[in-house]
């Protein structure tokens, strides 16, 4: 954990060491960095999971087909073993990807985020 004096407790730092705990349980480490009122959780160079204290975000790899931008996970901060099982699925279509193999598609047994970004379903004529 990357973490200095005052920053150490704030509710960011908190609840990132929370989530780093979680992921070192199922066999992934992670650094914590805190800062500005944020915290980060680095996984990976393309995973990494920021918290205001509040939620947990990061990105799910997809962009939305309907603005183009980028689409994020965002999960509450009461549960980390559930966060941290989200997170799990992507880090191993990361892999995946990484290895040139095809993700399958994505594990239901995880409960969809309470606030996450999702996209428009288009009209049907």
């Amino acid at each position: 954990m990357i973490v200095q004096g005052a920053l150490a407790g704030t509710p960011a730092v908190h609840a990132a060491d929370l989530l780093k705990d979680e992921l070192t349980r199922q066999g992934v480490e992670g650094d914590v960095h805190g800062g500005y009122g944020l915290a980060l959780v680095s996984v990976r160079g393309d995973l990494v999971i920021w918290t205001d204290g509040l939620v947990y975000r990061w990105w799910t790899g997809r962009m939305s087909p309907r603005t183009g931008r980028r689409l994020y996970a965002v999960y509450g901060v009461d549960n980390p073993a559930t966060v941290a099982r989200g997170v799990m699925l992507r880090y191993v279509e990361l892999r995946r990807e990484r290895r040139g193999t095809v993700a399958p598609p994505p594990d239901r047994t995880v409960p969809p985020p309470g606030r996450a970004i999702r996209p428009q379903m288009a009209p049907v004529f």
